[in-house]
């Protein structure tokens, strides 16, 4: 039977909190968790969860706790989530937009880490991320998902429930996404968050680490087509197999649909394509920097 904790620890876990301040459009946020230490209790500032502490292990334990998880005593750290019938865990942040525009979108990446395998061969465990621009804590507000950004369990194949080196390029992978088609306004405050999942058994150990949140701001006239480099940028205005097509090395690749939300980012190589299929036929406001000079172009995708 799972043990109900008292409302005053929930309450304790989710709102003793600030906010992480974003000072400027395209300048990431990062976080290691090197800080926690090798014995420490304490999340990052602005880090909160529901479990009542957080523990310190190296992937040998397997009590539903978030942890503070690592090689025993060495100070490379990460944050980690194992749920049990007593205690199903969620982790996340909060954020400020100071950057003194709407954010558009957002860059998130981190590098996804396993420490202890789960023991079912019929269950693959996830850490389901998801974000909220109307919540005030991790238990508040409308959360959409984001399954790019999941934590999922990499030792599909292992049953047998023991600690792993979630260091190893074998136990770990990278995730990354664009949020994008946001409005958060300046001053506004938005959550992201990881919500573990008790699953069949004797669950794994699966960790954050180098996490990174970069906002776009700013939105884009409908009009802007200046600076326009016409066959060094983009080579197909009319883009007829959900391809747009680039004559040049093109970084900050970013796609405006007609309200002026960037609903595609990218980078690309001389002749290299961003695929568009998902995006809807019309008109679209295409921007990038070539030879460290931004372009922009109009393109119409039938």
């Amino acid at each position: 039977m799972k043990k109900l904790y008292s409302l005053a620890i929930v309450l304790a876990s989710t709102l003793a909190f600030g906010q992480i301040s974003l000072t400027a459009s395209g300048t990431a946020y990062t976080e290691n968790f090197d800080g926690m230490g090798p014995t420490g209790t304490t999340l990052p500032t602005a880090w909160v969860s529901t479990a009542p502490t957080v523990l310190v292990s190296n992937g040998s334990s397997n009590s539903g706790a978030i942890y503070n998880v690592g090689t025993t005593g060495a100070t490379d750290r990460a944050l980690g989530t194992l749920a049990s019938n007593s205690l199903i865990p969620v982790f996340g942040a909060s954020f400020t937009n100071n950057t003194g525009s709407a954010i558009t979108s957002l860059t998130i990446s981190y590098l996804a880490e396993q420490w202890r395998t789960g023991s079912s061969n019929t269950t693959n465990e996830v850490v389901a991320f998801s974000y909220s621009t109307d919540a005030t804590s991790l238990t508040t507000g409308t959360w959409t998902p984001v399954t790019a950004l999941d934590l999922n369990e990499i030792l599909i194949t292992t049953t047998s429930s023991v600690q792993v080196d979630g260091n190893l390029p074998a136990n770990s992978a990278s995730k990354n996404s664009v949020i994008s088609g946001l409005n958060i306004a300046n001053g506004a405050t938005f959550w992201i968050k990881f919500t573990d999942d008790n699953a069949l058994g004797n669950d794994g150990m699966y960790a954050v680490d180098d996490f990174s949140l970069t906002p776009s701001a700013g939105t884009l006239a409908v009009t802007d087509t200046k600076n326009k480099k016409a066959g060094s940028f983009v080579k197909n205005s009319f883009v007829k197999n959900n391809e747009i097509i680039f004559g040049s090395d093109v970084k900050d690749v970013k796609v405006f649909n007609m309200f002026g939300q960037i609903v595609k980012e990218a980078s690309v190589k001389e002749n290299g394509t961003v695929n568009v299929a998902e995006l809807a036929k019309g008109n679209y406001i295409v921007t990038g920097t070539v030879n460290n000079q931004p372009v922009s172009q109009k393109v119409l995708k039938d």
